[in-house]
């Protein structure tokens, strides 16, 4: 495991503080708004090349056949194009890039928040040198977080029938639930448990909340991809209705900034195809989709990605008191002047 290593600077006075649940939010959005140029232009490094790969790959039609006429539809004539070999080896090369620079970019957002939050000035070339020397460790670290959850998503489908089909599982939840906010007595583990396994899909959610904050582990603290997971697990453990909160609001947030202004020229484009009696968009409607949602994810994406950073510096700050030993640090490090 790689051990924790001290970043240059130290926290800000805002950061010291703990942070509320709305303390979170506004501090990420202040981030955003102050230094967005830079932000759009860490995203941009990333994002660019698969983002222009998928929008020339749009045009020519080889991500699949997007419009159909509904003329041939209503004769039952479906078209095959959409699973010829060259389309699946297009999707699979694109999917495979863009999730390839997805883990090089959550590392340097990652890494130029904390810049800025400890009063720097985050250099383009310093933060992906950061980030791609993380890259392996991330890359890891997702794809073992992808498989822990899809095999927690595969038990709690079991759950899910044996509870009958989740209405058993609701009742029992609710009242566990109810119990544990009215009595603080009864909360004990196997109540938690009980909530978890008896809620629809609890299992994936909890262990994924649990899970969610390892990038900024792996990255500011140079964990490796185990101990990341475990790292966020243990920060998230007495916080986690806090943490899912967060992370959901600031989930809605991005997706209104990101697929509300994209609607506004994927709706008209959908019309006009219906209108000529077909269904879908042709491949350049497709591209123009697509390039528009490139330019959107450049700009605000990178705000998941910050509120991500701000709350496992909090977390870090509730239960280590990291903020208090940075002063210690300061302190010994000031000169002893004679007398004093």
């Amino acid at each position: 495991m790689d051990l924790p290593i001290p970043s240059s600077g130290t926290l800000q006075p805002r950061y010291r503080r703990v942070l509320s649940f709305g303390d979170v939010l506004d501090e990420s959005i202040r981030l955003f708004r102050q230094h967005w140029s830079t932000f759009a232009l860490v995203s941009a490094v990333a994002f660019l090349v698969p983002g222009l790969l998928t929008v020339a790959l749009s045009a020519y039609g080889l991500l699949g056949r997007t419009n159909f006429d509904f003329a041939e539809l209503s004769r039952g004539v479906v078209p095959q194009s959409s699973n010829s070999p060259p389309q699946l080896v297009a999707l699979t090369a694109a999917g495979i890039l863009s999730g390839l620079f997805y883990v090089i970019w959550s590392a340097a957002v990652t890494a130029a928040t904390e810049v800025y939050m400890r009063g720097g000035e985050p250099k383009l070339s310093s933060v992906y040198r950061r980030a791609l020397r993380r890259f392996f460790t991330v890359l890891i670290g997702t794809i073992v977080l992808t498989l822990g959850v899809s095999v927690l998503t595969a038990i709690a489908v079991v759950l899910f029938v044996i509870t009958l089909f989740g209405i058993l599982g609701i009742v029992v939840a609710l009242v566990a639930l109810l119990i544990w906010w009215l009595s603080p007595g009864a909360r004990k583990p196997w109540v938690r448990w009980l909530v978890i396994l008896a809620m629809p899909f609890g299992l994936p959610t909890y262990y994924g909340v649990r899970w969610s904050l390892f990038v900024a582990a792996a990255v500011l603290e140079r964990r490796g991809p185990i101990a990341s997971l475990v790292r966020s697990s243990e920060l998230v453990e007495r916080h986690f209705f806090r943490v899912l909160c967060i992370l959901t609001v600031s989930s809605v947030i991005v997706g209104v900034l990101l697929y509300a202004p994209a609607a506004l020229i994927e709706v008209p484009l959908l019309i006009s195809s219906a209108s000529r009696g077909q269904l879908g968009v042709a491949p350049i409607e497709a591209a123009i989709i697509n390039a528009v949602t490139l330019v959107l994810r450049i700009l605000v994406e990178s705000v998941g990605v910050i509120v991500y950073t701000v709350m496992f510096i909090d977390l870090r700050n509730r239960r280590e008191g990291t903020d208090m030993a940075e002063r210690l640090t300061q302190l010994e490090a000031l000169p002893v002047t004679p007398g004093g």
